[in-house]
């Protein structure tokens, strides 16, 4: 049975925080494992010195020194060995949570980003609901306008109000209905951006 490569992801991903907190672990037991083989190796090199000192001290032969300072030697050897293998280790664990601090880094930055676009959803959506409601209350107040231009028109033919009123209050009508159209195409403007943030 095949899996998908994105199964495959969820199946082998670690989250940073358990990765960090389980190196951290490890970092700091392998920290006091490379002092304590420091301390050792000092402790060696002074068992070394006093080796040195007793053979030109005479205290012991020359066998007797090759002897011991061969035995000491060995153990430093080992010591030394296992302390490239702490500090090749410590080195890795450091790589890794250097990595996982960038990944956490990457995630806290993603989730801000998110979080900005939800609040600017949310912003532009409680934006757009009352910009949509004051559309409409402008598209009510242009058929209000265009009815009483109708009812005026009417007096006019039935001569209930002379040419002078009739002009005036046409002028005065068209004049609302330019800016009318004015705030409508800012409105529709504002809108269709509003929608654009709505739908990212």
């Amino acid at each position: 049975m095949s899996h998908h490569e994105g199964d495959q992801r969820d199946d082998y991903y670690l989250d940073p925080k358990e990765v960090l907190s389980q190196y951290s672990v490890e970092w700091v037991s392998l920290r006091k494992s490379y002092e304590d083989l420091k301390q050792q190796l000092d402790e060696v090199k002074a068992d070394l010195k006093e080796i040195d000192v007793k053979l030109e001290k005479g205290e012991i032969s020359e066998q007797e020194h090759m002897t011991q300072y061969h035995e000491k030697w060995q153990i430093s050897t080992q010591m030394v060995q296992v302390k490239r293998e702490v500090e090749g280790r410590l080195y890795e664990i450091q790589k890794e949570i250097r990595a996982a601090n960038r990944q956490l880094k990457q995630q806290e930055a993603e989730r801000l980003r998110r979080d900005r676009l939800e609040q600017e959803r949310s912003n532009a959506m409680i934006e757009w609901m009352s910009l949509k409601q004051g559309f409409e209350l402008v598209t009510q107040r242009r058929n209000e306008i265009a009815t009483e231009m109708d009812r005026i028109e009417l007096q006019r033919r039935q001569g209930k109000i002379n040419e002078e009123v009739f002009r005036s209050k046409r002028v005065d009508q068209i004049g609302q209905l330019a800016e009318l159209a004015t705030v409508e195409s800012d409105v529709k403007r504002r809108l269709a951006e509003l929608l654009e943030t709505i739908r990212k």
